[in-house]
């Protein structure tokens, strides 16, 4: 049921059915009437007030960097589920329910019977484009272009910068791509009328790579919002680096450059060896320029600040609190002095930058179990979401963050939640990917809804869906990471360890494309 080659594959999207399981979260209106006018600054009192008060198809490749190049695989998209026939998104109710395919909606874990396959429902899909790259890679990120905001029209252009896993420590790369001519790949049995896409609907997507070493795993990277060309690694050498990738990008973003050239052995920009113990957890701030963070699996947190002559110095003396691994970092989307973490202690934490002796609020999720990756909402910047090795996730309200008690806890997956990130253009909507094999999306702003209620009735399959559980993403092996494009509304990537996914879900803003 993987994406391996020559395997089935099952990427599905049902629009959630509305059971009686609802995690309840204020929406953005009702904080707008509720909230406090004229709080303080986070860092001064850690009260946390709203600002505003409230078809697969074979991917062509230019090949960068002889064997680092990335291989594409080809499979090929079904109309339908196991064992029915097609039917056209003509046929589905608006909120994206489709009961009328045969077969029935697999859930990552299910058993599958005998005579049982895999096929994806090419419906539920606007894009999904497909690579496979030479080695695995646990972390990727999205590069900010010049191409537009907001884009809607086919085909997509989009950039990322991703860190391989290579099986030899030498052969480990920082890889800059460029996935361009990505078209629509759904396939209506009546065109759409508004699409500008017709003529290149059956084009294969074109693959561009430009390679740095890298002296080792990258365990985790990260572009600086204020000057993406800066790419922040965590290393499993136990060292961090800074990386000016401004020539690969250009190559990139220069016509018919993006495939030439060898692997470039550049030094970087600034290397700390600081930490004693390899780590994961790394973020830049997007509001102080040239503030990063980066922890480590001893549990220490050093911060570093950009200096004069654009360097950068890292404070000696680390944040401690956590009992064991700090997993994740998170810059507050608004103060300079804040940041968040989390860790294998089970805890959540808020940390005023004044302060490195004790964090200034902890959170003990109480289920013993990790607590991996954590998200701060840059459009509610009170809200936050955690997930965890049990396979739970959790919305917090920070403003009430010290009760210990989320307003939104939800526990779909079956495997350890190893991505959670806020959408950037729907405030309510988080996409989270498990090491169960899937990337859900999420509305917390859904509710239970009787027409699909009633679309599903008789769907033992669709019995206990989460009513904020809108799609359901799947075909890779091993979910590491996923983002979303800041800059196409409801495009996703995915990276895994054994494909990197681009994919639009077709009601994505329920409905709306």
């Amino acid at each position: 049921g993987g994406g391996g080659e020559g395997g089935a594959v099952h990427e599905s999207t049902m629009k959630a059915k509305r059971s009686a399981q609802a995690a309840e979260v204020r929406s953005r209106e009702e904080a707008t009437a509720e909230a406090t006018a004229g709080g303080s600054s986070l860092a001064e009192e850690l009260e946390f007030e709203d600002e505003f008060e409230d078809e697969f198809e074979e991917e062509d490749v230019v090949d960068g960097a002889g064997e680092e190049a990335a291989e594409m695989e080809e499979a090929e998209l079904e109309a339908a589920a196991a064992g029915g026939g097609g039917s056209s998104s003509a046929d589905m109710p608006d909120d994206g329910l489709n009961p009328s395919i045969g077969g029935r909606f697999y859930r990552a874990g299910d058993a599958i019977e005998e005579g049982e396959e895999l096929r994806v429902d090419a419906s539920a899909y606007d894009m999904l484009h497909r690579a496979r790259l030479e080695w695995p890679c646990l972390s990727f990120a999205v590069v900010p272009d010049a191409l537009g905001e907001d884009r809607a029209a086919f085909p997509h252009t989009a950039y990322f910068v991703a860190g391989t896993q290579a099986e030899a420590r030498g052969q480990n790369r920082l890889l800059c791509l460029k996935m361009s001519a990505m078209h629509r790949t759904k396939h209506d049995d009546e065109s759409d009328p508004e699409s500008d896409d017709e003529e290149g609907a059956d084009e294969d997507a074109l693959l561009e790579c430009q390679t740095i070493a890298h002296p080792g795993c990258v365990n985790r990277l990260k572009l600086m919002p204020q000057a993406p060309h800066v790419c922040a690694t965590w290393c499993e050498d136990t060292s961090v680096r800074l990386w000016d990738l401004s020539h690969q990008l250009g190559n990139l973003h220069a016509p018919g450059k993006g495939g030439g050239g060898a692997s470039a052995r550049g030094e970087p920009l600034k290397a700390f060896g600081g930490h004693g113990d390899e780590g994961y957890a790394l973020d830049w701030s997007p509001v102080a320029s040239g503030a990063l963070a980066s922890a480590d699996c001893a549990g220490k947190i050093h911060a570093w600040r950009g200096s004069a002559g654009g360097g950068w110095a890292v404070d000696a003396a680390p944040y401690e609190g956590h009992v064991g691994s700090v997993e994740d970092v998170q810059w507050s989307p608004v103060e300079a002095g804040v940041f968040m973490s989390c860790g294998v202690d089970s805890s959540v934490r808020v940390w005023d930058v004044r302060r490195k002796g004790a964090s200034a609020i902890t959170v003990d999720e109480q289920h013993g179990a990790d607590v991996n990756v954590i998200s701060w909402s840059k459009q509610v910047n009170y809200l936050v979401v955690s997930g965890a090795d049990d396979g739970s996730f959790r919305v917090w309200d920070l403003r009430s963050i010290r009760s210990g008690e989320p307003v939104a806890l939800f526990t779909w997956h079956r495997g350890p939640i190893t991505s959670v990130e806020w959408s950037p253009h729907e405030s309510s909507t988080i996409a989270v990917a498990g090491a169960d094999d899937q990337v859900t999306l999420w509305d917390l702003a859904l509710e239970d809804d009787p027409e699909a209620d009633s679309a599903a009735r008789g769907r033992d399959d669709l019995r206990d869906l989460p009513p904020q559980l809108y799609f359901v993403h799947q075909g890779q092996r091993d979910m590491k990471e996923v983002h979303w494009h800041p800059q196409i509304p409801g495009a996703l990537a995915c990276t895994a360890a054994d494909s990197f996914h681009v994919f639009k879900p077709a009601n994505f803003g329920d409905g709306q494309k």
